[in-house]
Parts: C-alpha cells; structure tokens; sequence
C-alpha cells in the first residue's frame, strides 16, 4: 500500500520558531556544566558510552574533555538514557482490549501502559489514557492506537512521547511541554507534534484519509512542498501525494429541550440540522469532560436514540460531520436518565359486574399511580380522577354506553424532585 507524504503539524504560538524546532528534534539541548566532558556525560547519561564520538562530531568539538561551560550542545535523543513514564488507563467502557509491551487481555482502572502497547476499542468501546502534566488521549469506538514512545530522559527529566492513530481517532489533549520535551501523535500518514493544545487526529486506513481537527491553540501543517498554519476552529486532511485545504470546522450543533428528564424506554434527542453535515457523532458520557463515555451514535439521523441506559447524571454532546469528514465542535449538555412508565389495559370483570382497567409500572424504585377517565371529547370534565394509587388496578362499574378516554400515569420521588409520566389515551367504547 503507497503511503501519503508524511506531513509534520506542529502547536504552537510561534510557528516558524516551532516548525524548525519540529524539523530538528531528534536531539536535545544541553547546556554544559562547569566540569563536565564528554566522557563523563557519556558515562551517565548515554545507552552507549562510545556515542560521545557522535557528540563530538556533531557539534564539532575539539576536545572531548574540555568543554566550555554554558555552551549548548546537541545530544541525539537515540543516545540517551531514560525511564518509562507512566501511561495510565483512567476510564474505559465496553469491549477494549491491551496487546503488546508484556500485556495482553482486558484493561483496568489504573493499568499503567508501556511503549509498545497497542489499545483497541470495538463497537461501543471507549478508553482514556492519562499521561505526565494531566496530558489525556480518549478513543471513542472502533478505534486503535499504539504507544511508540513514553518516556524520561535521565540528562534532563525530559519527557518523550509518541503515540500513533492506527485506525479510528484519538481526542488529545496535550501538556505544557518544557525545553526539549516531545509530545507527538500521528497516524501512518501524518505526524503531529504538539506544545499545549487540544485537537483531534483520525486515520481511515481503508480510504487512506489522514485529519486532524484543531480546537484550541495553533499547528503548523507541513510536507515536503508546503506549509499550512491552522488556528483554532480549522482542519485539514490528507490523502496520498496530497494535502487539503483549511477547512472551517462545523459549529457546535443545537440539541432541542437536552436538559430534561429522560424517562422513556429509550433516550432520545432531538439535533437542529446544520447547513454542511452529511453526519453528527452523538455522544454520552458520565463526566463533563467525557473522558468516561458510555454510548455513541454515528449516523445522518437528526434524532439521535440509545438504549439499556442505566438510571443516572449524565452529560451529551453533538458534532456535525462534514463532506470532508472533518467533524466540528460540539457542547455538552447535562440531563437526567431515571427509567418511569406504566403499561396499560382494560377488560371486563365478570365477577365484578365492572370494568377492570390494570397496569404495570416500568422502570426502577417505587412508582405511585393515577387514573384519569372522560368522555371522548370532554376531556377537560373528567369522570375519575384518582391519584396516589399504590395497587395496579382498578375497578369501575355503571359505565353508560358511549366512547370514552382513559389513561394512567407513573410518579416517582427522585433527588427531591416529582417525576411524572403520563401514559397515552386509550379509548374504551361500550356498546351495552
């Protein structure tokens, strides 16, 4: 399979400072103690103590046991010694799976993750990792990753990581990075190297598409032929030989009445469509921040719907997809899940002479009961109108012949508030 050009996106404020720093960090600035030399350096910070040759000749250096004190010196990072940094597994939910770097299986709660660890999410899968400075990578479904590099140099305590898209996307939010450290996340076609931002990356490996979407702070977007500064609220993609343009994210899109109490079988939403979106990436989550994520939905559909949702605060969140498939901004909003409802029937009693109208509640926790029943038309002079029923049933007798509505509806108490579901009118007619 032929690869794109690889490109290079830096972050920065200073773009052209941080587009040659990006183009030149395979090594690390040192600035020379007094006493040191290369030998002693060598001895305690390289993997290879005769690497103070590369040193030398590198930075042209005469003599390697004399060097002049504050004097910066470039140390390839290849030649330095270092210890893992910890990158660990702070949320995850459904199918998500570990491989490689000694783990193989299910994650949990604070696994700490090492390069060359590959991390999968399957249908409905979600994980997010935390790394050094509150850095954070969140994978939604059907996606992978694999850590290339995460690590300390002991010379300095700069840190050095490198994580790479291998399919789906990851959400990023990166560190303040201190003098040579390295935050890095690319895909097979693209590297991103980043100082302080938020953005997200995506590789769709089958059409050999490489995006990234920039959603605070600036990158710098280059190959071989051309450099493209992208701010905040722009994207761009990449396929093979070629590199798009900047592309103005979607804004956020509207959720109709998000904040109410979500009591139906199924939780539902209702999206206000937006000029340009072929699609919207729907989410839920149990944190503001959606580093726990517990559902999503990819689909044109403007009503977006999911099911088996346990009782709870929640938090949901919609973007708008592109033609380009960049995906836009989105703004969470908080509601309420707490499962309440009735089923309903009616039939006659024949051991009563009456009519016996019966429910079911749904949901969980105690539910107490009302009953509503007018003539058709009438429904403002209500015949019955009984509540704070505890039994599922009800018998009424002396019905005159006519057409009449009814209807029972479910109440529970939760966190101090009444919560109150009505069920649909059913008519009853009765001919004799």
């Amino acid at each position: 399979m032929k690869l794109p050009t690889k490109l290079l996106l830096v972050a920065s404020t200073a773009l052209l400072a941080a587009t040659a720093s990006a183009r030149d960090d395979g090594t690390v600035d040192y600035r020379v103690a007094k006493g040191d030399t290369l030998y002693q350096l060598a001895q305690d910070y390289f993997s290879d103590r005769s690497g103070f040759v590369r040193v030398q000749r590198i930075n042209r250096i005469r003599n390697p046991r004399e060097l002049q004190p504050n004097r910066l010196i470039k140390i390839p990072r290849d030649l330095l010694r270092y210890e893992p940094v910890d990158v660990r597994v702070i949320a995850f939910n459904g199918p998500v799976t570990i491989a490689g770097a000694g783990e193989e299986g299910l994650p949990t709660l604070g696994m700490v993750l090492r390069e060359g660890a590959v991390v999968s999410t399957g249908m409905k899968g979600f994980v997010s990792l935390a790394g050094h400075e509150n850095s954070r990578i969140s994978l939604p479904s059907n996606s992978r990753v694999r850590i290339d590099g995460a690590r300390r140099y002991l010379i300095d305590n700069s840190v050095d990581f490198d994580l790479k898209v291998l399919e789906g996307r990851g959400e990023v939010v990166a560190p303040k990075l201190k003098s040579n450290e390295r935050y890095r996340v690319g895909t097979p076609v693209a590297a991103t190297a980043v100082r302080g931002t938020q953005f997200r990356v995506s590789f769709d490996p089958t059409a050999e598409i490489a995006a990234t979407e920039v959603t605070e702070g600036t990158v710098t977007v280059a190959n071989d032929v051309t450099d493209i500064a992208a701010e905040a609220g722009f994207g761009v993609s990449a396929r093979a030989g070629a590199m798009g343009e900047l592309e103005a994210l979607l804004p956020s899109p509207e959720l109709i009445n998000a904040g109410r109490v979500q009591t139906a079988d199924t939780v539902a939403f209702a999206i206000v469509p937006l000029d340009g979106a072929k699609a919207y990436r729907t989410q839920l989550a149990r944190d503001a921040g959606f580093i726990e994520v517990v559902s999503e939905t990819i689909e044109p559909d403007t009503q977006p719907n999911f099911d088996e949702l346990d009782d709870g605060r929640y938090f949901v969140r919609s973007r708008g997809i592109a033609q380009s498939g960049l995906e836009g901004f989105s703004e969470a909003y908080s509601f309420r899940r707490k499962r309440v409802g009735v089923q309903a029937s009616v039939a006659n009693d024949p051991n009563a002479d009456a009519f016996k109208f019966a429910w079911l509640p749904e949901g969980s926790g105690k539910s107490f009961h009302a009953f509503q029943l007018w003539r058709e038309g009438q429904e403002g002079s209500l015949l019955f109108d009984e509540v704070g029923l505890e039994q599922f049933d009800l018998l009424i007798s002396e019905l005159d012949p006519g057409s009449y509505q009814w209807r029972v509806g479910a109440f529970q108490i939760d966190e101090g508030d009444v919560i109150k579901v009505w069920g649909e009118a059913q008519t009853l007619n009765i001919t004799e």
